[in-house]
């Protein structure tokens, strides 16, 4: 039973985050013709695009992972968004001459079968409905029985007026496809090697807008113009001479901050006796610009040694300042005197060094990959940081 459970859970998530990944599709392709229209989940149906307020069209989404839906004339899916549509005919008569209807399935609908007979082309609304009244008189599922009684109790005309305005879509794209599609769509928006990294960002994007919509933090409909602006910006961040930046604001979980903790970059700020919340953003830093300087590198956006380069200025400018500190220092000055001196020069880090990574001007990057330095112990801020090495057997694991 609890795989069951566990496997009906994997099928709603996955039609959910169809239904969503859907949405961004029809919204990028809405972008040339209908740019004025909003995009709303779970509002006026699955996904509505909007005008002013109302909705124009209303699409229901049937996604289906292991088995293939069958759109038949008694089918649940076909039947369950029926009940949605019938119900509201028949509260708004006129709603078939305003909204275009959509069911959107990853089943088929077989030959013949009213499903069939309400694609794009080939239509014939009148032997759908004289298919879906034989259904419902036929048919003994105790699941569709109030879908059924709701169509039937709709007059004639009222019946064809919603399906003429009913297309099905069947043999549609699965969550795996549309986001395939969403890449063809924006193959011509980068170069061909970064196209699946601005599909990462847009979707990461969407999804949080999606999410703020759901819970009322941000607008309940998303107009399809915030997509085209989102690409803009993120185009922007894939020219050659810029990098996209994804972790100036991300937090290190209390997992990683515990094991960061006992780094040698850590250490070698508490030898020279920085305060906690100072260590605190230490930490931050090097999290933020360990996993940026990663994703770089597996995005392959850091080539011919650009990182290397980076980090040889970030030493030079630190090695006269470090060599400027010792020389300063009496040979016979005690510890305090060498910690003091220390703490100047990771002050100079914290408030002054800014060194730019192509467009990247983020002060976490900088701070972030001197800690990084640090842990390796080609820079330190102690006048003797570099014995600590040699007190640290394991180090060799930590090097980032």
């Amino acid at each position: 039973m609890r795989k069951a459970k566990t496997h009906e859970a994997s099928a709603s998530l996955a039609g959910y985050l169809f239904q969503c990944r859907f949405a961004l599709l029809a919204g990028l392709q809405a972008i040339a013709d209908r740019p004025q229209l909003e995009i709303s989940i779970e509002k006026f149906d699955d996904v509505a695009f909007e005008e002013q307020g109302e909705p124009v069209q209303l699409v229901q989404t049937k996604h289906h992972l292991k088995r293939t839906g069958n759109l038949g004339d008694a089918s649940v899916d076909l039947w369950k968004t029926l009940h949605i549509w019938t119900r509201l005919v028949a509260k708004d008569v006129a709603a078939p001459f305003r909204v275009q209807f959509v069911l959107l399935t990853t089943g088929s609908a077989p030959s013949g079968s009213a499903a069939s007979l309400l694609r794009v082309r080939d239509r014939d609304e009148v032997e759908a409905d004289r298919r879906l009244l034989r259904a419902a008189a036929q048919s003994t599922s105790q699941e569709n029985a109030e879908a059924y009684a709701g169509y039937r109790a709709l007059p004639e005309q009222q019946r064809l007026n919603l399906l003429k305005a009913i297309i099905i879509l069947d043999g549609s794209p699965n969550i795996v496809d549309v986001h395939e599609a969403i890449c063809r769509e924006l193959r011509h928006a980068v170069s061909r090697g970064h196209v699946e990294h601005l599909v990462e960002r847009l979707e990461g994007w969407w999804f949080g807008v999606v999410v703020n919509a759901l819970a009322g933090v941000g607008r309940n409909a998303i107009r399809v113009l915030a997509i085209d602006n989102r690409i803009d910006e993120l185009r922007e961040e894939f020219r050659r001479s810029a990098l996209p930046v994804d972790f100036s604001t991300k937090t290190p979980p209390p997992a990683v901050v515990a094991e960061l903790d006992k780094r040698p970059f850590v250490r070698q700020l508490r030898r020279i006796e920085l305060g906690p919340a100072r260590v605190e953003y230490a930490i931050r830093d090097y999290y933020r610009a360990s996993e940026q300087r990663s994703k770089w590198a597996r995005e392959e956006l850091l080539v011919d040694g650009k990182l290397e380069r980076y980090e040889r200025a970030l030493i030079e400018a630190w090695e006269p300042r470090h060599a400027a500190m010792v020389d300063d220092l009496a040979t016979s000055c005690g510890a305090k005197e060498k910690v003091k001196a220390g703490q100047m020069l990771f002050k100079w880090v914290e408030t002054e060094a800014s060194f730019p990574l192509r467009s990247v001007r983020d002060r976490f990057l900088t701070h972030g990959s001197y800690h990084i330095l640090s842990n390796r112990y080609a820079v330190g801020w102690h006048p003797e940081f570099a014995n600590g090495a040699l007190a640290d057997p394991d180090d060799s694991d930590n090097k980032s």
